[in-house]
């Protein structure tokens, strides 16, 4: 059976960082494919921009990626979406692999806060990278790309700025 880790987010924007941890991930044998899985607009956090924009983005950094790939399930939805409706849509579309989620460390810690943590606490698998707390942050890189600062380009695939750029995203 398969082993898909299916890795939720904002991914405001895509980074270096994203497409590292999903290939070591599958280099290490725990899983045999990623699928990027961006949350809807209804997500609510402050410069988020257009689910729409997310996707193409992810679209980008996964077209020529063996293994990694993307999943627009959660957009579909004209709703708002926790993590449990998130794991049962992918849960039922993937019904005959083996399902892994993928979280940062800093987000296991606060699962007990979520919607139904005591239907999905056991219910399901769960893969967790440690967040180096020196790792830069999506915040950082979005302060980088608004001040044009260069060191961004240590972050961001060339491709994903070159879209950032020609959309006037995060307001360049």
């Amino acid at each position: 059976m398969e082993k898909i880790g299916f890795f939720g987010g904002c991914f405001n924007p895509p980074t270096k960082v994203h497409i590292n941890i999903a290939n070591n991930l599958i280099e290490n044998g725990k899983v045999d494919k990623v699928i990027f899985v961006p949350v809807n607009d209804y997500y609510k956090k402050a410069n988020l921009i257009e689910a729409k924009h997310r996707y193409n983005l992810l679209k980008i950094i996964t077209k020529n990626a063996k293994n990694l790939d993307i999943d627009d399930l959660e957009l579909k939805e004209n709703r708002e979406l926790f993590a449990v409706d998130a794991f049962e849509l992918i849960e039922k579309k993937y019904s005959t692999s083996n399902i892994f989620f993928i979280m940062g460390s800093d987000n296991y810690k606060k699962m007990s806060t979520w919607k139904d943590y005591n239907k999905i606490k056991d219910k399901y698998n769960y893969i967790i990278v440690d967040r180096d707390e020196n790792e830069i942050s999506s915040t950082q890189i979005r302060n980088m790309i608004k001040h044009d600062d260069k060191k961004m380009m240590e972050y961001l695939p060339k491709e994903v700025y070159d879209y950032i750029v020609k959309n006037k995203l995060y307001k360049l």
